[in-house]
């Protein structure tokens, strides 16, 4: 008789051939003495990303299954995760990477879900990666920065923001999962963050520091080389961050304006770094954030917006 599946290693993908190899083996290096399941959506990709995950299907068909889109779905604004990923899976925890990143550890699975098993009020547990810069080619600081392991409270999550931790460190439990109909999720242009405040919300979230796996940043189709990079990046940033805007209002609402100070706080965070790094002088001293800075830090911003546009 089969066992019934434990975990479920969850991951969407499109147009990453030259990191799709990379993820996957990392799936199949991990350690575990659990019955688990490999999920790999693909997005319609026309780089030959699909064929990568058809031939690891073939070589584990009872391991890996493969979700092959014939038309793109998030340029039709449906949400992946939420429409295709979750509902294929058949595990008790879910353990999230998407295809330009990997898992380094292979001891990183079974370590979070012996932690999970062993304590039932944790939603969730996270660790340490590294963030390798595909412009550059290079390693730079790993996060979390804390190297002491610890629990996470929600407002250390709606400070931090979606990238407080990487995407691809997080184990948490399937039972913990939202209605997605919320309308912090619905109005969220991104699902990781809507995600982290919906556990963090429904129970506590463990931190291991121990660094277990890599997270790509610029790499070739991710959401920060889409948003970050290219003439339009302003334009794209702002219009992310007033989703977001929205979205942490609406969760604000659902938590009965218990965090409405940190959730301000983020708020005008973003706008802050939003005008910091395109050297938005005008409105960056608008912002909270820049009129509680030191007479020095002030002096310091401005510098750096005038540098910005030389």
């Amino acid at each position: 008789m089969q066992k019934k599946t434990l975990v479920s290693i969850l991951c969407a993908t499109f147009n990453q051939k030259d990191y799709i190899a990379q993820c996957i083996e990392g799936f199949l290096i991990q350690k575990v003495n659990f019955p688990l399941e490999i999920i790999i959506h693909d997005d319609a990709s026309t780089d030959g990303t699909a064929d990568i995950i058809r031939k690891y299907e073939s070589e584990h068909p009872d391991l890996i299954k493969g979700i092959y889109q014939t038309e793109n779905q998030y340029s039709q604004k449906i949400k992946i995760w939420k429409n295709f990923i979750y509902p294929a899976a058949q595990g008790k925890y879910f353990a999230e990477c998407e295809g330009d990143d990997y898992w380094s550890d292979p001891n990183k699975m079974q370590k979070q879900l012996d932690f999970l098993e062993a304590n039932p009020d944790y939603s969730a547990c996270v660790h340490r990666c590294k963030k390798y810069n595909c412009k550059t080619n290079s390693f730079e600081s790993s996060f979390p920065e804390t190297k002491q392991e610890c629990d996470f409270t929600l407002k250390d999550l709606i400070l931090g923001g979606g990238g407080f931790w990487g995407s691809n460190t997080i184990m948490c439990r399937r039972d913990f999962l939202p209605d997605y109909n919320e309308d912090f999720w619905k109005l969220s242009p991104v699902s990781d963050f809507p995600m982290a405040l919906s556990l963090a919300s429904r129970g506590k979230i463990h931190y291991f520091p121990q660094e277990m796996s890599v997270y790509r940043v610029f790499a070739k189709g991710s959401w920060s080389s889409r948003t970050m990079l290219g003439p339009e990046a302003y334009n794209r940033r702002l219009t992310h961050i007033s989703k977001m805007r929205e979205s942490l209002k609406a969760f604000d609402e659902h938590t009965d304006k218990k965090y409405t100070d940190a959730i301000q706080e983020k708020i005008d965070l973003n706008d802050f770094n939003l005008y910091w790094d395109f050297g938005k002088w005008s409105l960056l001293k608008t912002t909270s954030h820049y009129k509680q800075r030191s007479f020095i830090g002030k002096l310091k911003a401005a510098y750096h917006c005038i540098k910005a546009h030389f």
